[in-house]
Formats: structure tokens, C-alpha cells, sequence
């Protein structure tokens, strides 16, 4: 009869060492997601070699949506352009986007070589001045993402 009374200590000893030990392994992931989330915004946030940094991208817009024909050609015709790095046309919304090295030429340029080089309709977008005074629409620098990824490069430069 004696053992019985110690019955209750051991299994609330039991109970707290369980939850000590969920406790630890839990600490210990997040501890570990942490440290690869730190690692990734420094690989990814480091200066790069390539040359594609100072790329410029810019646009075309068709009246209409193009064709698969009419795709192909304003394919052909925006890849002839010397400095043209990337292409992209959207047939169905009727776009081009393309790029190429900033300062090496403009987007007036291109329009008016590829504009002698095709004879669809288009004009060269040109983004809207709330646009262009935030420099990125979808970067929020008020967000706590912006602040943390902020925060962890300027720490780890």
C-alpha cells in the first residue's frame, strides 16, 4: 500500500519530462528554420557577377491579341535587334516584353527598329506615374518582410 501514493509524482514526472522534451525538439526546429531562412537571404541578397543586374526591361503592346503567325514574327523581328537579350510575347493580351543592357540603347530606339520591322499595330507602354515614382510597385518598404530581409543583409554584409 505504500507504493501507491508514488504513483501520482511519477507520472506527473513522466508528464513533465514529455513536455520538456516536445518543448526542446520544437525550439530546436524553429531554431533550425530560422537559420536556413537567415542563410537563404544572404545567398540570395549577395552581390552577383552576371551581367544580367543592370538588364532593362520593357514593353510593347498590341491592339490586338496576335496570332500564332503574327507571335513568330514579332519574335523573329524583336530577336534581330542587336542588344536584345530576352524575349516574351503574350498572344492572347497581345505584349512583348523584352530586355536589354541599360544604357546601351532605349526603349524608343527599339520601338522605332521594330516598328520598321513589323507591320502590326503596337505602341510602347509606358507606365503609370504612380508607378514610376515608387520605382516598384509590389515592394512594400513599410512590410515586415521588407524589414526583417533588410535587417538580416545589412547585419551579415
Amino acid at each position: 500500500m505504500a507504493f501507491v501514493g508514488l504513483a501520482k509524482p511519477i507520472k506527473l514526472c513522466m508528464k513533465k519530462k514529455k513536455i520538456i522534451k516536445v518543448t526542446m525538439y520544437s525550439l530546436g526546429a524553429l531554431l533550425a528554420l530560422f537559420i536556413v531562412l537567415v542563410v537563404h537571404i544572404i545567398a540570395v541578397t549577395k552581390p552577383s557577377d552576371n551581367t544580367h543586374v543592370n538588364w532593362q526591361l520593357s514593353r510593347i503592346d498590341f491592339e490586338q491579341s496576335l496570332s500564332d503567325t503574327e507571335s513568330k514574327e514579332v519574335l523573329k523581328a524583336i530577336k534581330s535587334i542587336d542588344g536584345i537579350k530576352n524575349t516574351y510575347v503574350n498572344s492572347s493580351q497581345g505584349t512583348l516584353v523584352y530586355s536589354y543592357q541599360a544604357g546601351s540603347m532605349s526603349n524608343a530606339d527599339v520601338y522605332d527598329q521594330f516598328t520598321k520591322l513589323v507591320a502590326i499595330p503596337a505602341k510602347p507602354y509606358v507606365a503609370p506615374s504612380i508607378d514610376e515614382a515608387s520605382g516598384c510597385p509590389v515592394l512594400d518598404e513599410s512590410s515586415l518582410t521588407y524589414r526583417f530581409t533588410t535587417f538580416v543583409h545589412n547585419t551579415f554584409k
